[in-house]
């Protein structure tokens, strides 16, 4: 056996060496060293050696000399502070930086485990997303480019043109009873009532008779719908009601696999520069498709009720009927009106206008299924293969654990308010505010004009924003901008003197409901990117049975009391979807916009 090695030679080799680095001592700064590789918990040792005058400790590091003499008089600490304050620094640097404390080894350790969790965390979710995408891609050759441009043009154009032909008759009917003044808002209470009943078969509807065909014969019963109205008859109206109300929620289960299906289809034969580099070019296109449908709407809703405004303004020669502006707004009693209006019955749009109101929505409607019957792609829709085809009993059982799920549970009252502020809209701020002080199918139509345009920029803004600031405070703001509306509501007294302020007040609804019925969809597609059609079926039963609940129950109780269970409402809405929000936010879970 050797003698042992000389370990102060040792020490100044490696002291020497390019792998000692200094750490930074009083005001000098840290010097500037090439870059290595981490240091590991397993390689850390420590060798004290024998000697009488000298401990030297050494480690992967670096070897310190501390004299030892004297230690029985002072301290080791005061020792080095008074001989040699810069070495007594550096151990103090050291005991906090340095593998020599077993303490900042640990917390390295953990932190590279921490951060391969998330590295994993992150990959499975690259993996899933990915799945869904070869899930929605068609099967077969790729179509062309064109062919992917022209089916979605198709398909934005065709909605627009169904939602500017329907959309109008909703205030129409139910707050000023402008085709049926007996049943005003029953008959979009038996058209929603439907929806809810059939909201749960819709997927079943959906995959049997596929995307194209299920759009396609909603947009035949929506011509249907439109063109009944050219006879306005409770027993002609009833059925088309009836008819329109079961192809709401199979609509629009088809529609959101469309944009699905056409967002990946345009992936793969297209390249945007403008792309994120962070983000799939599907997740990028899948969001401003969304924005586009839903966009599309809210236009063809204004187109409808400007045509309607202009229309009514030219031909329409029945004043205006205006009820003592005293009883109008929160004060307004539907029951009371019966026994001084002798005029309740009372047409209030005459039949030539109504006629030629209804001829051009009907063009707009034949127009749209005229669209979807030639330009939508049969080759972009879901893939109908035996093997990913879904049994009836499949379809129940995702349904059934959709309305199980604690997150939907906390979402379903914001849902359930959605519909019924969208009925309150419809039905009773027409009647007891817009029809109450202004009086006429005109200012109906003004008023949701402005409520359509306010609510697509509304929407379109928001899918942005939603990219850069946190869910939680859309939230607040909106619970807060709501809640003040509801309060304006409570308090102000219409009178015809200022027309505007009605449009104002109309836009700023269209405003909270794009907000609510934005964190709705993103919250619903974004948890469940790969099985959305249960939960948006639930998330759609919800929203039709509450806007159910509100046109039955119209003219129940006086307005006052139907705000104020508004506003009750939207705090027992708002708080469990704000905790569920910020649950998510804490777990890392990230929505995407519309």
């Amino acid at each position: 056996m050797g003698s042992l090695p000389n370990l102060h030679e040792l020490s100044k080799d490696k002291l020497g060496s390019p792998v000692y680095k200094p750490a930074p001592i009083g005001g000098l700064g840290p010097a500037r060293l090439p870059p290595q590789p981490p240091p590991l918990a397993h390689t850390h040792k420590r060798a004290r050696s024998s000697g009488h005058h000298h401990s030297t400790l050494c480690d992967n590091d670096t070897m310190l000399e501390v004299p030892t003499r004297r230690f029985s008089r002072y301290s080791t600490n005061a020792y080095m502070k008074r001989r040699s304050p810069a070495l007594f620094l550096l151990l103090q640097h050291m005991a906090a930086y340095s593998p020599i404390s077993c303490r900042s080894t640990r917390t390295s350790a953990l932190s590279w485990r921490r951060r391969d969790s998330m590295n994993s965390s992150a990959g499975a979710s690259s993996v899933r997303r990915l799945i869904a995408a070869v899930r929605a891609a068609p099967s077969g050759p790729r179509p062309p480019r064109r062919v992917v441009l022209r089916h979605i043009a198709a398909l934005l154009l065709g909605h627009a043109c169904c939602s500017a032909a329907t959309l109008p008759i909703f205030p129409l009917q139910a707050g000023l009873g402008a085709f049926e003044p007996r049943l005003g808002p029953v008959l979009l209470a038996y058209l929603y009532m439907m929806a809810a009943a059939t909201s749960c078969f819709a997927p079943i509807v959906v995959q049997r008779l596929g995307t194209n065909l299920a759009i396609t014969a909603s947009h035949v019963v929506t011509a249907i719908f439109v063109g009944v109205h050219l006879y306005p008859k409770w027993y002609i109206l009833a059925p088309s009601y009836v008819m329109l109300g079961c192809c709401a929620s199979s609509s629009f289960l088809a529609r959101t696999s469309h944009i699905n299906v056409s967002a990946t289809s345009l992936a793969l034969v297209c390249v945007d520069p403008e792309d994120p580099a962070d983000e799939t070019r599907r997740e990028c296109l899948l969001r401003r498709l969304n924005r586009g449908i839903k966009l599309a709407e809210d236009i063809g809703l204004a187109i409808g009720c400007l045509i309607a405004a202009i229309l009514v303004r030219l031909t329409d020669l029945i004043p205006s009927s205006i009820t003592n502006t005293d009883v109008c707004g929160a004060e307004y009693c539907s029951e009371e009106m019966y026994f001084y209006n002798e005029s309740l019955y009372v047409p209030t749009i005459t039949s030539g206008t109504s006629r030629i109101l209804v001829s051009i929505w009907l063009g707009l409607a034949v127009l749209g299924l005229g669209i979807s019957c030639a330009f939508l792609d049969s080759r972009l829709q879901e893939p109908q293969t035996n093997h990913d085809r879904a049994n009836v009993q499949d379809i129940f059982k995702s349904v059934k654990c959709a309305f199980q799920d604690p997150k939907l549970q906390l979402a379903a009252p914001l849902t359930l308010f959605i519909g019924l502020e969208q009925g309150f809209i419809y039905a009773d701020f027409v009647e007891a505010y817009v029809v109450c002080a202004l009086g006429g199918a005109g200012t109906v139509t003004l008023s949701f004009l402005s409520l359509a345009l306010l609510q697509a920029l509304a929407a379109a803004t928001l899918s942005m924003l939603l990219r850069h600031i946190k869910r939680y405070f859309v939230v607040v703001v909106g619970f807060a901008f709501h809640a003040c509306l509801l309060l304006v509501l409570v308090t102000w007294r219409p009178t015809g003197d200022d027309p505007a302020l009605f449009h104002v007040i109309s836009a700023a609804w269209g405003v909270c409901n794009s907000i609510w019925e934005t964190l709705i969809y993103t919250l619903v597609m974004g948890l469940y990117p790969n099985a959305w059609q249960g939960p948006l079926s639930t998330s759609l039963f919800w929203r039709w049975l509450g806007l159910t609940l509100a046109l039955s129950l119209h003219g129940a109780v006086c307005t006052r009391y139907r705000v104020l269970g508004l506003a009750v409402t939207l705090v027992l809405a708002v708080v469990p979807y704000l905790w569920l929000e910020s649950r998510l936010a804490r777990r890392g879970k990230t929505l995407a916009p519309l």
